[in-house]
């Protein structure tokens, strides 16, 4: 009925007129009469001024016609997007990852993967662990690439230890003048009072590692600037603003000419790296796919350790 409806406004306002509203869709007067009357019955508003020449929609004439339009334009973008995602053999997987995957690593998972799985619709979204947990248990992600994830209901299989830097503004105790890359080994962390520290949300299981070692090198820092990952955090770091516990990657990927007045010490693996893995839930539909999505993140993460 509403499209009917719809048909019937829409002819209504461009005829002015009911009787070549009518003949313009091979209907009869009487039926349009009784579509708008019943209509108009059921809302409780005029929707034709009938007294005006040509005929016009009255205001609530105008409003409906509008939410007519948009629901019919929803209906055809929900119909459009059905039938593109019927014709993908495996249907439809969710992948997620912490901001510690840059771009250059989704690269070539994704262009592996697709390779072999052109008939898979994917979606890729950023998001921290802990949402990450909960989306996989209630099923709108099928796939987290980032920090363990520890639940009976979750496959996780570690892929590989980050290294991890710190990076010391120079109004740091511990700034040593004239160097950019100090050797960790040199740093006494416990002359660290109170200073300024960047960090991500205190639920991130990154943030927990990071505060936990610095506690056992009797390093007192401010937690005085949280962010919401940690892009964000190396990059406030590299700026200067504050000490803070990043990624290697992120600092290979600056210039050693953007870092003057900064110390970076990249810290020993023995001492603290960052465990990252692959959390997923397997179903029947998507085991295989899955299965080989595993694979080729597994196998890139080896080439980029290699290198």
């Amino acid at each position: 009925m509403n499209n009917k409806l719809l048909s019937f406004l829409q002819e209504i306002k461009a005829q002015g007129n009911m009787s070549k509203a009518a003949q313009a869709l091979f209907v009869t007067q009487p039926y349009i009469s009784r579509v708008i009357k019943n209509s108009e019955d059921h809302f409780g508003v005029k929707l034709i001024n009938r007294s005006s020449h040509p005929l016009q929609l009255t205001y609530a004439g105008e409003r409906l016609l509008d939410f007519l339009q948009e629901e019919s334009q929803l209906q055809a973008n929900l119909d459009r997007e059905m039938t593109h995602l019927s014709q993908f053999k495996y249907g439809h997987l969710t992948i997620a990852s912490n901001e510690a995957v840059s771009n250059d690593v989704y690269k070539p998972i994704l262009l592996r993967f697709y390779e072999k799985y052109p008939e898979i619709h994917a979606q890729v979204i950023s998001t921290s662990s802990s949402e990450a947990e909960q989306r996989l248990t209630a099923g709108s992600l099928d796939f987290f690439v980032g920090d363990p994830i520890k639940n009976h209901k979750i496959q996780y299989l570690p892929v590989a230890n980050i290294p991890l830097t710190l990076i010391i503004p120079s109004n740091s105790a511990i700034y040593q003048p004239d160097k950019t890359f100090v050797d960790f080994s040199d740093l006494n962390l416990s002359k660290i009072a109170d200073e300024s520290f960047i960090s991500i949300p205190r639920n991130n299981a990154y943030h927990r590692l990071i505060a936990s070692f610095l506690s056992r090198q009797g390093a007192s820092v401010e937690y005085s600037i949280e962010v919401p990952d940690i892009s964000l955090a190396a990059s406030l770091a590299l700026n200067n603003l504050g000490l803070s516990i990043i990624p290697e990657p992120y600092v290979k990927s600056i210039k050693t000419a953007s870092l003057d007045n900064l110390n970076i010490a990249r810290i020993p693996n023995e001492t603290l790296t960052a465990e990252f893995g692959i959390s997923y839930v397997k179903s029947n539909l998507t085991a295989e796919p899955v299965d080989d999505l595993v694979n080729i993140i597994s196998n890139v993460f080896k080439e980029i350790t290699a290198k």
